[in-house]
């Protein structure tokens, strides 16, 4: 068992360091970024104690899919198997308890340390994504991926914003929009096969309006109800919303121009840090899409004639 934790320890620092980053330096910024993230939250949203619960969950059941649980069955015995899963949902829940408790929400933090104790007993999380249809199927691979793997927290953002509307908190459902928009961004994080690019038979140019364009598409299919549902509810509030969902598919576009500026490798962190900045002020993003536009047209001549 200890051998599992140092390889995967290691593991996780050579992915670091793949990033670009010394691995004390991405230690303590993802747990600078965790604290920041959460404080936003808790900031924005009254609802922010049943999100940050579910986000918990979310990942603790992602510690339960089948094809892992089932290699670490073949690889070690039962009582090692059980020790694992324990150290590795609380090492998970750990943050969240700690960051609830400093929000003097003690019963839920309280009540988050058994439930990931009781889910380290469930060897397969429920499949819900591999079996439902999509309609992304013909447009592989972002979206059809993106969506099986994020549905729950999909339907949540749904959820808040019906939330934000019955208890008229207009804020809450912007924030719901826009987090909408922000996972669909990070469906864009992941570079395909080289099959993929190979599939087209575009110039750069012409696949990357291909791309821009099923994106756009795609999103709209997942947005426009929500985006329906608040300029119902709040008709003299049409401008915010709107603005929101035009911010939403400029900030698709850039990453999907920062994936292939990147590609075939992973998104550098320098890139990641602009768009972050870009979400900050948004009137970069006048300067930066055609900037990340040359660029990722550059990139893609060495695979595209």
């Amino acid at each position: 068992m200890n051998f599992y934790f140092r390889l995967q320890f290691r593991l996780l620092n050579r992915q670091i360091k793949d990033f670009g980053l010394h691995p004390l330096w991405g230690w303590l910024l993802g747990a600078a970024g965790f604290v920041l993230l959460s404080w936003l939250l808790f900031s924005k949203t009254g609802m922010a104690i049943y999100l940050y619960l579910f986000a918990c969950i979310s990942w603790l059941l992602q510690l339960s899919n089948r094809s892992r649980t089932n290699f670490l069955r073949i690889t070690f015995p039962q009582g090692s198997l059980r020790r694992i899963r324990l150290v590795e949902n609380a090492v998970v829940a750990a943050p969240f308890v700690l960051f609830l408790l400093f929000k003097q929400s003690f019963i839920e933090a309280l009540l988050l340390i058994p439930a990931a104790l009781l889910l380290s007993f469930i060897d397969h999380a429920p499949r819900i994504g591999t079996t439902i249809p999509t309609p992304f199927g013909k447009r592989p691979f972002e979206f059809l991926t993106g969506f099986r793997q994020l549905l729950l927290l999909i339907t949540a953002t749904y959820l808040l914003e019906g939330i934000g509307i019955f208890v008229d908190n207009f804020n809450l459902c912007l924030f719901a929009q826009a987090a909408l928009f922000l996972m669909i961004c990070s469906f864009y994080t992941k570079p395909e096969p080289l099959f993929y690019v190979w599939n087209f038979a575009y110039s750069p140019a012409g696949f990357l309006k291909e791309k821009i364009k099923t994106a756009i598409w795609h999103t709209s299919i997942l947005t426009l109800l929500p985006l329906a549902a608040l300029l119902i509810a709040y008709p003299e509030k049409w401008w915010l919303a709107g603005g929101i969902q035009l911010l939403g598919y400029a900030y698709i576009i850039q990453i999907i121009l920062v994936k292939y500026v990147a590609y075939p490798g992973e998104i550098q962190l320098v890139q990641l840090l602009i768009f972050a900045a870009s979400i900050f002020f948004p009137p970069l993003l006048l300067g930066l899409i055609p900037f990340f536009y040359s660029r990722s047209v550059n990139r893609l001549a060495i695979y595209l004639s």
